[in-house]
């Protein structure tokens, strides 16, 4: 049915929030695609800590019921370690995260020396994690698999997913389009733009939404030529394997240098002192805009911060170096 089903409220990466209008068709036909990649049977039992009014924890509750599998349910993930005891006496097969939740168990859980033998796989979604991450969370969890996926709530939620096995082939990618989804690189009419060649994500297929809740206005500038716009910029490589570059609204101009905040974060978060980061820009009388980071350290061991950029010379060309450091 094509009629509404649910009004999810997102505010993207940026602005007011909007309430996304998904018919029953476009969860329906998502969740399908998601059972599908994942293998998902009634064997899955999903440890669940993100909340259903998340499109992403929305979809676990959706696909597990579809498959007729069980979910786990906490909302106790202040206490990671209470979270890893509770997948352990009930055999989960699965667990979802966002980036911040794979910080935490990364950082302040006894993860690392435990193991979760009925765990089959993870997926992560919900922004960019840093591919380091990604490495460190496929070891810890090994042998169970890691999928790294991409989506928004406008397309019920899932575009992309990368296969495990290509995780360390294709470090930093967001994979392929699921089943039943057309992503492109897009330039601003919606045209496919060639490999190598950085555009926006644009989507089209049956799980798309219907539309912004009485906003007519953020509905047309997202849904064009019979696309869903992202609002992400990307690049496909020779495999077709795309690659997040930034948002569209979070690109750094210093000294008429186009700079992603997303890179800056990464090398930051490579660095082994360091356990998060983000990149804004400010404003520079000489550049336009200078960049300046954030950064939460692991052991309070660095004072100062020479020693990081110093350490960021060596991976970043110098205009994408912050300028300023804060702790």
């Amino acid at each position: 049915s094509i009629d509404l089903s649910s009004i999810v409220y997102t505010s993207g990466s940026t602005g007011e929030p909007k309430g996304v209008m998904l018919s029953h068709q476009n969860l329906i036909e998502n969740t399908l695609s998601i059972v599908q990649y994942l293998h998902i049977t009634d064997c899955d039992r999903m440890m669940v800590v993100l909340p259903f009014y998340y499109i992403y924890g929305k979809s676990l509750l959706l696909t597990h019921f579809c498959a007729g599998g069980s979910l786990v349910l906490s909302d106790n993930f202040i206490f990671p370690n209470v979270i890893i005891d509770t997948m352990i006496r009930f055999n989960v097969t699965g667990f979802a995260g966002v980036p911040s939740t794979f910080n935490l168990l990364l950082n302040k859980s006894k993860i690392r020396n435990v193991s979760i033998n009925s765990l089959r796989y993870v997926t992560q979604a919900g922004g960019s994690m840093a591919p380091s991450v990604q490495h460190e969370v496929a070891d810890i969890f090994s042998p169970a698999k890691l999928y790294i996926m991409y989506g928004t709530t406008e397309a019920s939620p899932r575009l992309t997913y990368l296969e495990p096995d290509m995780l360390k082939i294709k470090s930093g990618s967001i994979g392929k389009a699921i089943p039943n989804v057309e992503v492109i690189i897009a330039d601003e009419n919606g045209i496919a733009l060639p490999n190598g060649v950085q555009g926006e994500i644009a989507a089209r297929g049956s799980n798309i939404m219907m539309g912004y809740w009485k906003d007519p206005l953020a509905t047309a500038s997202v849904l064009k030529n019979g696309f869903y716009f992202t609002g992400d910029i990307a690049v496909t490589d020779e495999d077709g394997y795309i690659f997040v570059v930034g948002r569209k609204k979070e690109m750094i101009k210093v000294g008429g240098n186009r700079v992603s905040a997303k890179e800056i974060e990464e090398a930051l978060i490579s660095l082994p002192e360091i356990s998060e980061a983000a990149a804004i820009g400010v404003h520079d009388n000489i550049l336009g805009e200078a960049i300046k980071a954030f950064v939460v350290l692991k052991e309070e061991s660095i004072s100062d911060t020479s020693t990081i950029r110093q350490k960021l010379f060596s991976v970043l060309p110098s205009y994408k170096v912050p300028k300023y450091i804060d702790f």
